[in-house]
């Protein structure tokens, strides 16, 4: 008997661990934790996506720029053909008759006779090739393209910063489910020792005829209760592991090193509270609107540009200082007439950041209330929290107390089942109070935007 009470004792000692490991003071955040969220906001292929996208539109307005410096194109073009419309020159009908004159008057044969001639209008043999160098001079379309891709950059950025915090908080959560399902897993893995134990003891019992068989099969039952419902705490140990790898884009049975649940403060994120980038990209999407509304009157106005063409043209092959030639010129473009159509897109984009501002109006609402219920949920977690603590304290008085009745032969064990039952449940419920708490912080850490990032 001594030596059941001594392993009763050992074991009792191993099944508080992971209760007491609840109130183990740690003043700066889990190290291991930063690690993790500087990983994935390294790693994560979602905020890779993101950033390609933003390099995208890097180089869009590198492309919008491009649009105010000179233009070089090169073309050249071969033309020949045989037949079509042709115009008659009478040569021949206007010198004819002066060359026979003059060769009568010589009496010679200098002068021959010339025939007609027939030339097409399609040329024959053809080539023109130059290089034409165009500069806009006056286009006020450019500018606002150019204004219009610097700012569609910060509304990707503030695109990034969301997701950034977004997958802070879901790392978090992610973390903490995984220190849940571990605390979970070893109080189970205690409880089985502990119930193997008290099946040994009991089949003593029974074979020093000091209880009856139900004993046994009662503890039996509790045993393989018990190892089920380990095996299942293992399974979501697992895939908690799991996801919280597939946000960190590794491999998803990669080892991971978590650690033991935190203390949690009395008062929780008293961070200041910092300006959410929901906000920044509606404010980005209403400059757009205001800008498309601008690029649109800017359809009304003159586009002046200049050009000069260096080229040859002329006989196939040939290419000489009769065949070189430049041409320069200056071009005008100004729309006069299109019916309002430059009116209606003005319209359009006004009518585009009207409902811009709105939402933005019912956005900064809608966040505020998001704050308001995060940090009332919050606290209501806190409460439970509090409250599983105070019930597992009890549960822990209660099964000593029902322990010590049961050594000394005044208590069912079936009572004391329903004791260790009682403080099993007790305590797997505070280690889900804990990750309600702790999520609850990722939560209202997430709304009120105060989580600092290192770059």
């Amino acid at each position: 008997m001594k030596r059941y009470l001594k392993t009763m004792r050992r074991h009792w000692q191993y099944l508080l661990v992971p209760l007491l490991s609840f109130f183990t003071p740690i003043m700066a955040q889990d190290a291991r934790l930063q690690g993790y969220i500087e990983e994935g906001l390294r790693k994560n292929q979602g905020l890779k996506q993101q950033g390609f996208i933003l390099e995208k539109n890097l180089f869009a307005l590198k492309e919008a720029r491009t649009f105010f410096y000179p233009e070089v194109n090169f073309s050249t073009s071969y033309l020949d053909s045989r037949g079509g419309r042709k115009i008659s020159i009478p040569i021949g009908d206007l010198l004819n008759p002066v060359y026979s004159s003059l060769n009568e008057l010589t009496n010679s044969s200098a002068f021959p006779k010339v025939e007609n001639v027939s030339q097409t209008f399609n040329p024959r043999n053809y080539y023109d090739a130059r290089f034409r160098t165009s500069l806009p001079i006056y286009n006020a379309e450019i500018a606002y393209n150019t204004k219009i891709r610097k700012e569609q950059i910060h509304l990707q950025q503030a695109e990034i910063d969301v997701y950034k915090r977004e997958l802070v908080k879901e790392i978090k959560v992610a973390y903490y489910a995984c220190q849940q399902a571990d605390e979970a897993v070893r109080i189970l893995e205690n409880a089985v020792s502990l119930a193997r134990e008290n099946l040994r003891f009991n089949q003593a019992l029974v074979k020093n005829d000091k209880a009856i068989r139900t004993v046994i099969s009662r503890s039996e039952n509790e045993l393989i209760g018990l190892e089920a419902r380990l095996a299942d705490a293992r399974n979501q140990s697992e895939n908690a592991k799991a996801y919280f790898n597939f946000l960190l884009n590794n491999p998803l049975d990669n080892t991971l090193e978590i650690g033991v649940p935190e203390e949690i403060p009395m008062l929780a994120d008293t961070s200041a509270a910092g300006r959410r980038e929901e906000l920044a990209k509606l404010e980005s999407v209403s400059k757009i609107n205001a800008l498309s509304g601008q690029l649109a009157r800017a359809g009304a106005l003159p586009r002046l540009s200049t050009f000069i063409d260096l080229g040859s043209q002329g006989d196939f092959v040939n290419f000489n200082k009769d065949t070189r030639y430049y041409l320069f010129g200056v071009t005008l473009d100004w729309r006069v007439f299109a019916n309002n159509r430059t009116q209606y897109k003005v319209k359009q984009a006004e009518m585009e950041q009207k409902a811009t501002n709105e939402q933005i109006s019912q956005v900064e609402q809608q966040l505020q209330l998001q704050n308001k219920t995060a940090a009332n949920t919050l606290q209501s977690a806190l409460k439970t929290y509090q409250a599983a603590k105070s019930q597992t304290a009890l549960s822990q008085q209660y099964y000593r107390d029902q322990q010590k009745l049961y050594r000394e032969g005044q208590l069912l064990y079936i009572e004391l089942l329903d004791a260790q039952n009682r403080l099993i449940s007790d305590q797997l419920q505070q280690s889900i109070s804990y990750l309600n708490v702790r999520t609850r912080a990722a939560e209202l850490e997430r709304a009120r935007a105060s989580y600092l990032f290192t770059n």
